[in-house]
This record gives structure tokens, C-alpha cells and sequence, in this order.
């Protein structure tokens, strides 16, 4: 599979996702949209604002981490809005589609070395929008009050997440070397 992994740092979006969206990330990206809307429907712990927590987090991080901003951003907002309509949570899958595509993007973009400190920065900055996110979303959909008790779990589930996701791209890259390369990491093979 030939992956483009010149670096965008020009701040050109239309050129990044031009780069990220061809005919060898299109299924890339269809596989992980499927599985990270399995992976949020498979765990639901219903929360007061009639939504529920789940496990996206772990594969919006990993994707981002993997695949970059754009292809994670694609498979962060679509994965867990599909997980939201197919469970029965429509009211919540426009505000999750740009509430986790968008902490995707944070992660993808911010992170350009696989190193502990930058990963866990970005992460938990892309983690505390997602609970800023949602809170808005649950004080629009169901009150202040309710969306106010949702932060702990919403920070515990992306805490949570971010573990997974680390682990998951570590043991993933240490398996398949040439993900480093996908995902313009800047480290070599084997690190």
C-alpha cells in the first residue's frame, strides 16, 4: 500500500485532506468507522441526559494517533454519530460527530512524535473539549443540572480512552512497524 507521509505543515487544510482522503485510505477508513462504531455500541452505561458512556474514546485516540488528523477526524465523528443513531440516541449524533471528530483532529494534528509527554498533552487537551463538548450538548439536550453530573464520567471515559488508545497504537505499531509511517509520527520503525 503506497501512503503519502510528507508532512502538511504548510496550515493548508484542503491540501491535508486532499492527502489523507485517496483510494488507498477510503477502506482504511470504511474498516475503522465500522469498528469504532462496534466498539461504541458494544460497551453503553446510561447516563441522566439520556446518553451513555462508552468506549469511542480508545479508538478516536488511536485513529488520530495512526492515521492522522483528517482520516481520524472522518472515523472519530463517524464512527461513534453511527454507534449514536444505531443505539437508539439520535438526538445525540450531530453533537457527537463534531464533539469527537473534533477531538480527533486536535489529537491528529498536535501530535507529530510518539512521545509520552506530547501524546498524553494533547490528549488530555482533546479530552477536557470532549467533556466541554458534551456538557454543552447535555445542558441543550437535557438541562444544565443533568449535563453538570455527566462531567466525571465523561472525563473518566475519556481518561480511560486515552489509556486504551496508547496502548492499543503501541502495541498495534510494534506489530505492524509501517503504521509509524501512516501516521506521520516522525519516529522509526522498531522505536
Amino acid at each position: 500500500m503506497a501512503v503519502n507521509t510528507s508532512d502538511n505543515t504548510s496550515g493548508n487544510a484542503s491540501a491535508g485532506v486532499g492527502k489523507a482522503l485517496n483510494a488507498s485510505t477510503i477502506p482504511l477508513i470504511a474498516i475503522m468507522t465500522a469498528v469504532t462504531t462496534v466498539v461504541t455500541m458494544f460497551v453503553k452505561i446510561p447516563t441522566p441526559t439520556r446518553g451513555y458512556l462508552n468506549l469511542s474514546d480508545a479508538m478516536i485516540f488511536f485513529a488520530s494517533y495512526a492515521f492522522g488528523p483528517w482520516v481520524g477526524g472522518i472515523v472519530g465523528g463517524l464512527g461513534p454519530a453511527l454507534g449514536d443513531l444505531i443505539s437508539g440516541y439520535p438526538q445525540w449524533a450531530i453533537f457527537t460527530f463534531v464533539i469527537d471528530g473534533v477531538q480527533a483532529v486536535i489529537v491528529g494534528a498536535a501530535v507529530r512524535k510518539f512521545k509520552a509527554l506530547d501524546i498524553i498533552l494533547w490528549s488530555v487537551v482533546a479530552g477536557v473539549w470532549k467533556v466541554f463538548g458534551y456538557f454543552i450538548a447535555g445542558g441543550i439536550l437535557s438541562g444544565w443540572g443533568p449535563a453538570l453530573g455527566e462531567v466525571p464520567g465523561n472525563s473518566i471515559q475519556a481518561a480511560v480512552g486515552l489509556v486504551i488508545g496508547i496502548a492499543l497504537f503501541s502495541a498495534v505499531r510494534k506489530a505492524y512497524p509501517p503504521l509509524v509511517r501512516l501516521g506521520n509520527l516522525g519516529v522509526k520503525a522498531g522505536e
